[in-house]
């Protein structure tokens, strides 16, 4: 391998390593991966909100009709 060749080599080995290190640091989704529109931690607060707001009005019509 002469010495142009194997120097190009090394440095585009070096540019790809640098790209994965970086890829990987970032939080953005890449391309082709889902991300969820809401945080899951939100998710399971809301819906917990509602779940008790549905308990809520429940026992509130129980009550209203006794």
């Amino acid at each position: 391998m002469t010495r142009s060749r194997s120097f190009h080599r090394f440095h585009r080995w070096t540019a790809k390593l640098r790209r994965r290190s970086l890829r990987s640091a970032l939080p953005e989704p890449r391309e082709g991966e889902l991300q969820p529109t809401h945080p899951v931690a939100e998710l399971r607060r809301s819906l917990w909100q509602r779940d008790q707001l549905h308990d809520l009005l429940d026992v509130e019509a129980l009550q209203g009709a006794v």
